[in-house]
């Protein structure tokens, strides 16, 4: 489909026209070609197959204009039965020389407009004829037809439903003011169809008024169009408006219905713009009833693992959706790159040996063949009920919609936003880098080349390295930021940098037959790859900081020692010489740290969030210096449920960090036997937390010195009273996950149904390393099991 802004789909989609069911009044025309041409539209309207139409000799024996309107209507409507260019071809030739000879005649505007139409669909390249200067597309001189034969006739509903439903063309706005106030001049007085109207809401929006685009999308719901494509579009719409709550509100009432074939893909198709595999496959697998308050959850926990406001990262989609709209839309040339399309969807990924893009862009648009299929299927599944909404005794019925969709820099710009850094080369085939800096995590490198586009799309392909290209095209990616194509450049004698970066400099000039080695592009092609699968299949929206603080941060789980007050307990360390400080008088000469912390948490399962919001002031006797570390405790009460947590941590000045844990389990005490987290704690660090029976030490820095004792606490319930029940600790390196590295085992009888356990675990057995803990209980038939990490050092 030709994607508006108000709409992210990628495959064909008929709709059906309707033209209006009582005579045509044919302005101009006597009394005697009238009543012959409203015999004309009755009887292409019965007809259900090309076998059906009535043949050429219907046509003859009139005079030479209505005889060339006769066979072009004709010929129209076999067009949309073949699909054929040539029916459309000679069907356009026909009706253009007629509005020539009768240029009053709204049944011939109306008849090119809908041959017009054909020809978009069948690819045919544009030309010059009435109302279609030289270069216009189809799909805008169709416009034009139609226009003039409201114009002509304003009781035409036809054309007006085929103006409404008409796609939006590849000039865009440009070519849709005249459309839009013609429509909405008729809007009153001509019985639009709720498939007209939706799609006028398209034009309105195209054009710029994005509120009378809602009020025609409202119009299109009460009249029973498609609730779920409807919903979609309306909360595009409102989200533009400035209305989240509202966009937010319609978002998940479309996906809380049992929806259509089409408004399924087109919620699973807006979904995989941000979403991983992993989460599009579930989406798919999902019951009508869990729709809403899995999509809900979606969005509310991405909102907490980037430390943001409620509905702050929908509303950040929805910007970045409409940015990357009109900035990055596949330019594509009327011959050439037809078919292919450049999607680098989550869950779509190609083979990327033969230097492709990520999906479908590029030269090579095989590895989305399954999933389209599947995509079109639904939409031929949905073409009925078009039919059905405009009605089927309609002369002419459908009608193609050509598309373009964003190249792959709109695809990353969506999950990912504005590059931290990007950089282009000048002259020749385009090629760009863009790179996104994340803290904690190498730089996201991605580069883009210039494919078969009309010149005007410029790098818009994502490629996993630009080897091969002539020198100066390395030299203006690679010399002008930090990226990952620096080695193969022949004259560099620079190297990696100690950061993992590539330091800049150049020695001597480059020349194109220079190349690197066979085995360092591979290598630089399996890193680019990495990037791209990376890029595609994650979203970020950062905050930002003026400078880092790079805490290191543990969230557990736990239970009050009595029960049934289950809470977040977050430790975090933070490097003291990352810290601004103050010395108020009231201090009495010691250095002050404040510093806003902040918990949040979403429930995973239903997307209620709950925060906590403190400001915390740390004194110490003197500044804190290299090598020492503010270390610090909270509490977040919540009920019992997996959550997602973040910690924000921030001070006046911009300095912050944000440290996240994908999902925590805070234990309940249930009849059913459970575990909490686990506490690897040490003494002398300063931070502990009280359970109500027990001081527990804690670790935020998680290190321990070989030969060292760690303290270990966790919480058990669910216990049968009386019944022995036997603890196994198991330490497993990195290198060999399965095999233990040291194990502890110990019985015990329950003294109660829930208990605290702290034991002393010597680790003078572990080398060096990182290292993952295993507690597994087991006893009265069940057993459980949880773990932690954490890493021993050298003394």
């Amino acid at each position: 489909m030709r994607r508006s802004t108000t709409r992210l789909s990628h495959l064909p989609l008929r709709l059906a026209l309707l033209l209006c069911l009582g005579p045509v009044t044919l302005v101009a025309q006597g009394a005697v070609e009238r009543p012959f041409v409203d015999s004309l539209f009755r009887d292409m309207a019965r007809a259900g197959s090309r076998e059906q139409l009535f043949g050429s000799d219907r046509c003859a024996g009139r005079d030479g204009p209505l005889s060339r309107l006769c066979d072009g209507l004709r010929l129209t409507r076999l067009a949309e039965f073949s699909a054929q260019a040539e029916d459309a071809i000679k069907a356009e030739a026909l009706l253009r020389r007629t509005v020539d000879e009768r240029p009053k005649w709204a049944a011939a505007w109306y008849g090119l407009g809908v041959a017009r139409l054909e020809l978009a669909r069948a690819k045919v390249l544009a030309k010059e004829g009435p109302l279609q200067a030289m270069g216009l597309s189809f799909e805008a001189g169709a416009g034009n037809a139609l226009v003039r034969a409201l114009e002509l006739d304003s009781a035409m509903v036809g054309a007006a439903e085929a103006l409404a439903l008409a796609p939006i063309p590849r000039e865009g706005a440009s070519q849709l003011g005249l459309r839009a106030r013609t429509l909405r001049r008729l809007r009153g007085s001509l019985p639009l169809s709720p498939s007209a109207r939706f799609s006028l809401a398209r034009v309105e929006r195209e054009a710029g008024s994005v509120d009378t685009a809602i009020v025609f999308l409202r119009e299109a719901m009460a009249q029973g169009a498609d609730s779920g494509l409807v919903s979609l579009e309306l909360a595009r719409d409102l989200y533009l408006a400035g209305r989240p709550a509202e966009g937010r509100a319609a978002l998940l009432a479309g996906a809380a219905v049992a929806m259509s074939p089409l408004a399924r893909m087109r919620y699973r198709e807006e979904l995989s713009w941000v979403a991983s595999p992993d989460e599009v496959a579930t989406w798919d697998s999902l019951p009508v009833a869990d729709r809403r308050q899995w999509l809900d959850t979606f969005w509310a926990t991405r909102d907490v693992k980037e430390g943001r406001e409620p509905g702050e990262r929908l509303v950040e989609h929805y910007r970045r959706i409409e940015f990357a709209m009109a900035n990055f839309r596949i330019a594509i040339p009327q011959k050439g790159r037809q078919r292919v399309r450049s999607t680098a969807m989550a869950g779509d990924l190609m083979d990327l040996n033969n230097g492709g893009s990520v999906v479908g862009g590029g030269n090579n648009g095989s590895s989305r063949q399954s999933t389209a299929a599947s995509a079109q299927d639904a939409v031929t599944a949905s073409q009925d009920s078009y039919a059905g909404t405009v009605g089927a005794d309609v002369p002419f019925r459908q009608f193609g919609i050509t598309q373009d969709v964003l190249d792959d820099r709109g695809v990353i710009w969506i999950r990912h936003g504005k590059p931290d850094r990007e950089q282009g080369t000048v002259g020749g085939t385009a090629k760009a880098v863009w790179q996104y800096d994340r803290p904690g995590e190498p730089p996201l490198v991605l580069f883009f080349a210039e494919v078969d586009f009309d010149g005007t799309a410029g790098a818009s392909v994502l490629i996993p390295t630009p080897a091969g290209s002539d020198g100066t095209s390395l030299e203006q990616l690679c010399g002008q930021i930090n990226g990952n194509c620096d080695r193969l450049q022949p004259g560099n004698t620079i190297g990696v940098a100690g950061n993992g970066r590539f330091a800049p400099g150049r020695n001597g000039a480059l020349s194109t037959g220079n190349l690197p080695p066979p085995n360092l592009v591979v290598s630089e092609r399996n890193r680019g790859t990495d990037n791209i699968v990376r890029a595609v299949t994650t979203d970020a929206f950062p905050r930002s900081f003026t400078a880092p603080l790079d805490p290191i941060v543990q969230i557990y789980g736990l239970d009050r020692a009595d029960g049934g007050a289950p809470r977040l307990v977050v430790a975090f360390a933070i490097p003291g010489g990352k810290l601004a400080f103050v010395t108020p008088a009231e201090a009495g000469g010691r250095a002050v740290y404040p510093i806003h912390v902040r918990v949040l948490s979403v429930d995973k399962a239903t997307g209620h969030r709950i925060d906590i919001d403190t400001l915390r002031q740390f004194a110490a006797a003197k500044p804190l210096v290299e090598g020492e570390w503010l270390t610090g405790v909270i509490e977040l009460p919540l009920p019992a449920a997996t959550y997602g947590a973040t910690l924000l941590l921030s001070q006046d000045d911009g300095r912050g960090a944000l440290a996240r844990l994908a999902t925590v389990r805070v234990p309940d005490a249930s009849a059913h036997l459970g575990i909490s987290s686990v506490v690897l704690g040490r003494e002398g660090t300063g931070a502990r937390w009280n359970s109500g029976r027990t001081v527990v030490p804690l670790n935020p820095l998680n290190a321990y010195v070989t030969g060292s004792m760690v303290e270990l606490y966790y919480q058990v319930s669910g216990m049968l009273v009386g019944t022995e029940y036997e603890t196994r600790l198991e330490f497993f390196g990195r290198d060999d996950p399965k095999k233990p590295k040291l194990a502890v085992g110990f019985k015990a009888n329950a003294p109660q149904a829930r208990g605290e356990v702290s034991r002393s675990v010597a680790l003078g057995k572990l080398d060096p390393g990182a290292y993952r803990l295993r507690v597994t209980v087991r006893g009265g038939g069940a057993e459980v099991e949880e773990s932690a990490s954490l890493v021993v050092r050298k003394l």
